[in-house]
C-alpha cells in the first residue's frame, strides 16, 4: 500500500477494531482494559463488531453503489436491522433506541425523523466511509459528513459535530500532521459555537476533565484528547476505551481518526487478526476506493 491507501485503509478498519475492542467492555466497570475480550452484554466473541462497524459498513454498499444517497442508506439500514446484512453475527444487534425508531419511522413514512432533542454519538461512530468516499474535496467531506447524521440522528449538536469529524478525518487521510489537525481544520468550518469549542479547549484539558457520555460532544472530544495526548494507534484507542461506558461506540469513533492518522499497517497486527470478517471489510474498502467521488 501506498501512503494514501493506508490511512484510507486505516479509517474504516480502525474504526471496526476500536469497535470490536470496546464491545465487550460497554457499560461495564473493569479496572484497566489492554485488549480484545469475550462476552459482555452483547456475549460476544473476541474481534466481533457491534452495530457502529455494521452502520458503516451499511453506509459504505451504499456509497458504493448509489453515491451520496440518504434513501439508499436507510435501505441498508433497515436492511441490516431486518436480515442482519453484514453483521458479525447473523442478526442485528446493539441498535440504539433512536435508530430504532428512525428506521421504523422511515419505513412507515418514507420520510425522515423530524428534529430530535438529543444529542447522540452513534452518527459518529459509523462516519468514516463519507470522508473516504469525498477524499478529493475538503468542502464536501464536511458537509456529507454533517447531512449523514439525518437519517437516524437530526440533531443540530450531533449534525455539526459530524462535520467537524469528517473535516478532520479527511485531512488526516489525506496526510496533514496532528498540529494542524487539531488547530486549523475548524477554522475552515462553519460550526456552532459549542462544537467548536471542544477542539479549541482540548490541549488545556486534563484527563480528569473529560467526561464519558453518549452525546456526539463528549464523544468526540474523549476521541480528540485521546489523539492528542497519545502518538500511535494502540495507546490512542486503549485511552479512549478506558474513559469506560459507551465503549463500543467510543471505540469507533477514536479507531478511525487513529486509522486514518497511523494507517493501517500500524494497527497492531494481532488486532487485525482478531477482527470478526476480515475480507468483507478489506473488499468494502477497496471497492469504496475504486469509488471515490471525483
Amino acid at each position: 500500500m501506498n501512503n494514501l491507501k493506508d490511512r484510507f485503509a486505516g479509517a474504516l478498519f480502525g474504526l471496526i477494531v476500536g469497535n470490536a475492542l470496546g464491545a465487550p467492555y460497554k457499560n461495564i466497570d473493569v479496572e484497566h482494559i489492554k485488549d480484545f475480550s469475550s462476552g459482555g452484554v452483547y456475549n460476544l466473541n473476541a474481534g466481533e463488531w457491534t452495530d457502529s462497524a455494521s452502520m458503516a459498513l451499511c453506509l459504505a454498499e451504499s456509497l458504493i453503489e448509489d453515491g451520496f444517497d440518504l434513501k439508499s442508506q436507510m435501505r441498508k439500514y433497515i436492511k441490516w436491522i431486518d436480515e442482519g446484512y453484514i453483521s458479525s453475527k447473523n442478526k442485528a444487534f446493539g441498535i440504539d433506541n433512536q435508530t430504532m425508531e428512525a428506521l421504523v419511522y422511515y419505513e412507515n413514512n418514507n420520510s425522515f425523523v423530524e428534529i430530535t432533542e438529543k444529542d447522540s454519538n452513534k452518527p459518529l461512530a459509523r462516519l468514516a466511509p463519507v470522508p473516504m468516499y469525498f477524499k478529493n474535496s475538503f468542502k464536501d467531506a464536511i458537509y456529507y459528513s454533517g447531512q449523514s447524521a439525518y437519517t437516524t440522528h437530526n440533531n443540530i449538536f450531533t449534525i455539526h459535530s459530524c462535520k467537524l469529524f469528517g473535516g478532520i478525518l479527511h485531512q488526516a487521510i489525506n496526510g496533514k500532521d496532528k498540529q494542524f489537525l487539531m488547530d486549523e481544520v475548524h477554522k475552515h468550518m462553519d460550526l456552532i459555537y459549542d462544537v467548536k469549542l471542544r477542539i479549541v479547549d482540548i490541549k488545556y484539558k486534563s484527563e480528569s476533565q473529560i467526561i464519558s457520555s453518549s452525546t456526539s460532544l463528549d464523544s468526540l472530544e474523549i476521541a480528540l484528547w485521546s489523539f492528542y495526548n497519545t502518538d500511535n494507534f494502540k495507546d490512542a484507542v486503549l485511552t479512549a476505551i478506558n474513559f469506560k461506558g459507551d465503549t463500543d461506540t467510543i471505540g469507533a469513533i477514536i479507531g478511525q481518526l487513529a486509522g486514518a492518522y497511523y494507517g493501517f499497517n500500524e494497527i497492531p497486527k494481532l488486532w487485525v487478526l482478531k477482527i470478526a470478517k476480515k475480507d468483507l471489510i478489506i473488499d468494502t474498502i477497496k471497492r469504496l476506493y475504486n469509488k471515490i467521488s471525483r
